[in-house]
């Protein structure tokens, strides 16, 4: 009961800072989320850091002492910059250049729904694993019912005014950016999962307690950003 009710807590001052950023100003909104950006890098960097290590090719098996532990993964060091800053970039492009803020809280709709659906189906139904080894609680059952409830849910979008635009103008765009977003925020998830499990953590940090870190709260959309922009501006085309 406690750690539903931190969750909650947590949840509820996560949203009022996406709430500020989103219909405030566009300053606001560039702060928020380069603070986001950089505590996932910071996150991403610890994990990097956790990874499994080996000896360096030129050091000799005789002098295990001296053998330098180097990671198997040092180029990683260089993915954030595709992986966190330039989706956050593209975010803050997409809502203050193109003006297209209800496009992007959409898609952060779709997938806080998406995820809060999933979780209830895979909850109650849940017995056939996506991918056990990376992600455990991810469940084929949770993930087909989260995904069929959303895209009937992102139907009707078209009939709230805020994101009524000449761009989506029929339920099946929607629906079609819907599914791209949540199948895209799926595989960022199994992504950020999979550098977890790796460097042997539950969590890529505890600033959000009962969450995590950031990092793990922004996985999903930082694939899903990308990707959904890559379909508005096919669309738009």
């Amino acid at each position: 009961m406690k750690t539903l009710i931190t969750r909650t807590i947590t949840g509820i001052i996560y949203l009022i800072l996406l709430g500020l950023a989103f219909f405030t100003s566009k300053y606001v909104l560039i702060a928020v989320f380069t603070v986001f950006m950089l505590i996932a890098i910071i996150e991403y960097i610890n994990l990097t850091q956790k990874l499994p290590t080996t000896n360096s090719p030129h050091t000799s098996h005789h002098t295990p002492h001296t053998s330098n532990l180097k990671p198997q993964t040092t180029h990683l060091i260089f993915l954030p910059v595709f992986w966190i800053i330039v989706p956050i970039l593209l975010l803050e492009f997409w809502c203050i250049k193109l003006q297209s803020t209800h496009i992007v809280v959409a898609l952060v709709i779709i997938l806080c729904t998406n995820d809060t659906l999933a979780y209830i189906f895979g909850s109650l139904l849940g017995k056939h694993k996506m991918w056990r080894k990376v992600s455990p609680k991810k469940s084929w059952e949770g993930f087909l019912g989260g995904l069929i409830s959303t895209l009937i849910i992102s139907w009707f979008f078209i009939k709230i005014p805020y994101f009524q635009d000449d761009i989506f103008r029929t339920p099946y765009l929607w629906v079609g950016f819907a599914l791209v977003v949540i199948i895209s925020g799926t595989m960022g998830d199994f992504a950020e999962s999979m550098l977890k499990r790796l460097a042997n953590q539950k969590d890529s940090g505890s600033i959000l307690p009962g969450h995590g870190g950031i990092f793990d709260r922004i996985d999903s959309l930082l694939l899903a950003i990308p990707v959904g922009f890559i379909y508005w501006v096919i669309v738009k085309v």
